[in-house]
Protein backbone atom coordinates (compact mmCIF):
# COMPACT_ATOMS: atom_id res chain seq x y z
CA UNK A 1 0.00 0.00 0.00
CA UNK A 2 1.12 3.67 -0.82
CA UNK A 3 1.14 6.51 1.21
CA UNK A 4 -0.82 9.54 0.56
CA UNK A 5 2.74 11.03 0.16
CA UNK A 6 4.32 8.66 -2.01
CA UNK A 7 1.15 8.88 -4.40
CA UNK A 8 1.65 12.74 -4.61
CA UNK A 9 5.03 11.93 -5.64
CA UNK A 10 3.95 9.64 -8.61
CA UNK A 11 1.70 12.06 -9.95
CA UNK A 12 4.39 14.94 -10.17
CA UNK A 13 6.89 12.80 -11.46
CA UNK A 14 4.18 11.73 -13.88
CA UNK A 15 3.53 15.02 -14.50
CA UNK A 16 7.27 15.90 -15.44
CA UNK A 17 7.15 13.03 -17.52
CA UNK A 18 4.28 14.04 -19.54
CA UNK A 19 5.79 17.72 -19.67
CA UNK A 20 9.04 16.45 -20.83
CA UNK A 21 7.43 14.12 -23.12
CA UNK A 22 5.21 16.54 -25.02
CA UNK A 23 8.10 19.02 -25.12
CA UNK A 24 9.80 16.57 -27.38
CA UNK A 25 6.49 16.57 -29.37
CA UNK A 26 6.33 19.67 -30.37
CA UNK A 27 10.22 19.98 -31.03
CA UNK A 28 9.98 16.72 -33.47
CA UNK A 29 6.61 18.97 -35.01
CA UNK A 30 8.99 21.53 -35.85
CA UNK A 31 11.34 19.29 -37.15
CA UNK A 32 9.33 17.43 -39.25
CA UNK A 33 7.99 20.67 -40.30
CA UNK A 34 11.76 22.20 -41.30
CA UNK A 35 12.56 18.75 -43.33
CA UNK A 36 9.37 18.90 -45.22
CA UNK A 37 9.72 22.46 -46.15
CA UNK A 38 13.47 20.96 -47.63
CA UNK A 39 11.77 18.11 -48.99
CA UNK A 40 14.26 15.86 -46.90
CA UNK A 41 12.92 12.47 -47.21
CA UNK A 42 16.18 11.01 -45.23
CA UNK A 43 15.50 13.79 -42.48
CA UNK A 44 11.82 13.02 -42.44
CA UNK A 45 12.42 9.43 -41.69
CA UNK A 46 14.61 9.83 -39.36
CA UNK A 47 12.39 12.34 -37.41
CA UNK A 48 9.15 9.69 -37.80
CA UNK A 49 11.43 7.18 -36.22
CA UNK A 50 11.74 9.57 -33.59
CA UNK A 51 8.17 10.78 -32.85
CA UNK A 52 7.61 6.81 -32.57
CA UNK A 53 10.00 6.72 -29.92
CA UNK A 54 8.36 9.47 -28.19
CA UNK A 55 4.93 7.38 -28.56
CA UNK A 56 7.01 4.35 -27.00
CA UNK A 57 8.09 6.73 -24.19
CA UNK A 58 4.42 8.76 -24.21
CA UNK A 59 3.23 4.73 -23.23
CA UNK A 60 5.52 3.65 -20.48
CA UNK A 61 4.62 6.86 -18.62
CA UNK A 62 1.33 5.95 -19.01
CA UNK A 63 2.17 2.68 -17.37
CA UNK A 64 4.39 4.30 -14.91
CA UNK A 65 1.43 5.21 -13.45
CA UNK A 66 -0.02 2.11 -12.68
CA UNK A 67 2.93 -0.15 -11.61
CA UNK A 68 3.44 -1.25 -8.17
CA UNK A 69 5.85 -0.06 -5.18
CA UNK A 70 7.93 -2.54 -6.22
CA UNK A 71 8.01 -1.77 -9.88
CA UNK A 72 8.24 1.45 -9.61
CA UNK A 73 11.65 2.28 -8.98
CA UNK A 74 13.09 0.33 -12.16
CA UNK A 75 10.13 1.56 -14.01
CA UNK A 76 10.80 5.17 -13.26
CA UNK A 77 15.01 4.99 -14.30
CA UNK A 78 13.92 3.18 -17.67
CA UNK A 79 11.34 5.95 -18.69
CA UNK A 80 14.15 8.75 -17.03
CA UNK A 81 16.73 7.35 -19.59
CA UNK A 82 14.54 6.56 -22.51
CA UNK A 83 13.58 10.59 -21.84
CA UNK A 84 16.68 11.65 -21.89
CA UNK A 85 17.82 9.54 -24.74
CA UNK A 86 15.14 11.15 -26.88
CA UNK A 87 16.01 14.34 -25.73
CA UNK A 88 19.82 14.08 -26.81
CA UNK A 89 18.77 12.62 -30.45
CA UNK A 90 16.45 15.23 -31.09
CA UNK A 91 19.15 17.64 -29.85
CA UNK A 92 21.35 16.07 -32.29
CA UNK A 93 18.94 16.00 -34.99
CA UNK A 94 18.51 20.01 -34.61
CA UNK A 95 22.10 20.66 -33.95
CA UNK A 96 22.62 19.21 -37.62
CA UNK A 97 19.35 21.75 -39.48
CA UNK A 98 20.95 24.44 -37.25
CA UNK A 99 24.57 23.48 -39.10
CA UNK A 100 22.97 23.30 -42.26
CA UNK A 101 20.38 26.69 -41.53
CA UNK A 102 24.07 28.08 -40.83
CA UNK A 103 26.33 27.16 -43.80
CA UNK A 104 22.85 28.14 -45.90
CA UNK A 105 22.63 31.38 -44.69
CA UNK A 106 26.77 31.76 -44.56
CA UNK A 107 26.46 31.03 -48.40
CA UNK A 108 23.80 33.36 -48.50
CA UNK A 109 25.41 35.73 -46.91
CA UNK A 110 28.81 35.28 -49.39
CA UNK A 111 26.50 35.63 -52.53
CA UNK A 112 25.26 38.82 -51.16
CA UNK A 113 28.59 40.43 -50.52
CA UNK A 114 29.93 39.15 -54.25
CA UNK A 115 26.69 40.88 -55.88
CA UNK A 116 27.22 43.70 -53.75
CA UNK A 117 30.88 44.31 -54.52
CA UNK A 118 29.63 43.48 -58.60
CA UNK A 119 26.90 46.10 -58.03
CA UNK A 120 29.28 48.69 -57.32
CA UNK A 121 32.21 47.74 -60.01
CA UNK A 122 28.96 48.35 -62.62
CA UNK A 123 27.89 51.53 -61.27
CA UNK A 124 31.61 52.58 -61.21
CA UNK A 125 31.44 51.51 -65.15
CA UNK A 126 28.16 53.41 -65.67
CA UNK A 127 29.59 56.40 -63.82
CA UNK A 128 32.60 56.21 -66.10
CA UNK A 129 30.58 56.03 -69.15
CA UNK A 130 28.39 58.63 -68.31
CA UNK A 131 31.11 61.20 -67.23
CA UNK A 132 33.32 60.63 -70.68
CA UNK A 133 29.56 61.46 -72.50
CA UNK A 134 29.31 64.27 -69.95
CA UNK A 135 32.66 65.07 -71.23
CA UNK A 136 32.08 64.91 -74.38
CA UNK A 137 27.95 66.96 -74.26
CA UNK A 138 30.58 69.27 -72.73
CA UNK A 139 33.04 69.68 -75.30
CA UNK A 140 29.97 69.88 -77.70
CA UNK A 141 28.09 72.37 -76.00
CA UNK A 142 31.52 74.47 -75.75
CA UNK A 143 32.04 74.23 -79.13
CA UNK A 144 28.96 75.93 -80.16
CA UNK A 145 29.43 78.54 -78.10
CA UNK A 146 33.03 79.09 -79.38
CA UNK A 147 31.48 79.10 -83.23
CA UNK A 148 27.91 81.35 -81.97
CA UNK A 149 30.66 83.82 -80.74
CA UNK A 150 33.01 83.83 -83.11
CA UNK A 151 30.52 83.89 -85.67
CA UNK A 152 29.41 86.83 -83.56
CA UNK A 153 32.02 88.29 -83.64
CA UNK A 154 33.20 87.62 -86.97
CA UNK A 155 29.84 89.68 -88.21
CA UNK A 156 30.73 92.65 -85.84
CA UNK A 157 33.70 92.94 -87.45
CA UNK A 158 32.30 92.40 -90.97
CA UNK A 159 29.82 95.80 -90.45
CA UNK A 160 32.62 97.26 -89.06
CA UNK A 161 35.13 96.94 -91.92
CA UNK A 162 32.28 97.89 -94.15
CA UNK A 163 31.98 94.38 -95.54
CA UNK A 164 35.16 94.11 -97.35
CA UNK A 165 35.57 91.08 -99.51
CA UNK A 166 38.21 89.71 -96.72
CA UNK A 167 35.62 90.70 -93.62
CA UNK A 168 32.62 89.29 -95.82
CA UNK A 169 34.93 85.75 -96.25
CA UNK A 170 35.91 85.41 -92.63
CA UNK A 171 31.80 85.96 -92.13
CA UNK A 172 30.71 83.35 -94.30
CA UNK A 173 33.58 80.86 -92.61
CA UNK A 174 32.55 81.50 -89.09
CA UNK A 175 28.59 81.22 -90.60
CA UNK A 176 29.78 77.76 -91.96
CA UNK A 177 31.35 76.28 -89.08
CA UNK A 178 28.52 77.72 -86.89
CA UNK A 179 25.91 75.75 -88.74
CA UNK A 180 28.22 72.78 -88.68
CA UNK A 181 28.42 73.27 -84.73
CA UNK A 182 24.93 73.83 -84.40
CA UNK A 183 23.73 71.06 -87.04
CA UNK A 184 25.91 68.17 -84.38
CA UNK A 185 24.31 69.83 -81.51
CA UNK A 186 21.01 69.72 -82.51
CA UNK A 187 21.51 66.29 -83.85
CA UNK A 188 23.02 65.05 -80.89
CA UNK A 189 20.79 66.48 -77.98
CA UNK A 190 17.72 66.32 -80.10
CA UNK A 191 14.88 69.64 -80.64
Amino acid sequence: MTTPQVEKERELLATRFDAEVREAGARLTVLQAQAEARKARADMDEISGLAAARERVKKEVADLKQKAAADYVAAKNIVEKEIKDLQADIQRVNERYTTWDAARERELNARLDEADAKLEIWKAKVDQSRSQHAMKRNDDLATLEEKIALARARAAEAKHAKYTAKAQQALDDAAGHFVQAYDAAAKRFGD
